[in-house]
C-alpha cells in the first residue's frame, strides 16, 4: 500500500498543476490513499474454501497470494485439539489448536462489511465438527473437540494488561498534575480505549472459563 501511495502521490505532483488551495490538496490525497487502499488489498488478498467433511478439514486455495507457493492440504479429524474464537480490533481469529503443538488460525479482517461464511463456521463448526468426527471413529471411543482457551484469559495476557493499566493512569495523574506534561489527551484517549476494549475481551473470555 505504500509504494502505491507514494507512487501516486509523486505522480499528482509531476502531472497535475500545483494548487494552493488546501481543500482540493487534501481531497487529491484521499483519494490516492483510498485508491491505493483498494488497489493493495486486491493484489494482496487470498481467498480460500474451506470444507467440512468426514476426513477432516480441507483447506482449498481459490486465489493464493502473490508469489505463493502455498498447496491445498487436509486436516484430519484425530489431530484437531480444540477451538478458538478471538475478537480483536483489527482482524477477527478463528484458530484450530492441532495435539502436533500447530494450529490452523483464519483470519478476518474487520473494519469493513465482508460477505462470506466466516461467522456461519464459527457458529457450525463445534457442532459440525463433532459429528463428523464420531463418523470417522465410529469404532472408538471419541474425544469431543471442545473450545479451547483464549489468549485473552491467559494469565500472561492478564499480568501485561495490568501492567498497561498502571502505566496508563500514571500518564493520566502526571498530565492531571501538570498540564504542560508531553502525552497529549488525544492519546491518552487512543490507549485508553484500547484497554477498555482489550478489558472488556478479557473479562468475556474469563466468564467463559
Amino acid at each position: 500500500m505504500m509504494i502505491i501511495l507514494l507512487t501516486g502521490s509523486f505522480l499528482l505532483l509531476d502531472y497535475l498543476p500545483h494548487t494552493v488551495n488546501e481543500i482540493i490538496s487534501i481531497a487529491l490525497f484521499i483519494v490516492v490513499f483510498i485508491c491505493s487502499f483498494y488497489f493493495a488489498t486486491l493484489l494482496g488478498m487470498g481467498k480460500i474454501s474451506v470444507h467440512l467433511n468426514e476426513n477432516g478439514i480441507n483447506h482449498i486455495w481459490q486465489r493464493k497470494f502473490i508469489l505463493s507457493r502455498e498447496k491445498n492440504f487436509l486436516i484430519p479429524w484425530e489431530l484437531v485439539d480444540n477451538y478458538v474464537f478471538e475478537e480483536d480490533r483489527t482482524f477477527d481469529s478463528f484458530i484450530i489448536n492441532l495435539t502436533n503443538k500447530t494450529r490452523y488460525k483464519i483470519n478476518r479482517l474487520n473494519m469493513f462489511p465482508i460477505k462470506d461464511d466466516f461467522g456461519k463456521l464459527i457458529k457450525d463448526f463445534p457442532k459440525i465438527s463433532n459429528e463428523l468426527k464420531k463418523i470417522q471413529t465410529s469404532s472408538q471411543e471419541v474425544t469431543l473437540i471442545k473450545e479451547g482457551e483464549s489468549v485473552f484469559a491467559t494469565k500472561s495476557f492478564r499480568w501485561a494488561f495490568y501492567f498497561l493499566v498502571f502505566g496508563f493512569l500514571f500518564l493520566l495523574v502526571l498530565k492531571i498534575l501538570n498540564p504542560d506534561f508531553g502525552t497529549r489527551w488525544s492519546s491518552l484517549g487512543v490507549i485508553g480505549s484500547g484497554l477498555g476494549f482489550y478489558g472488556l475481551r478479557m473479562k468475556r473470555h474469563k466468564n467463559k472459563k
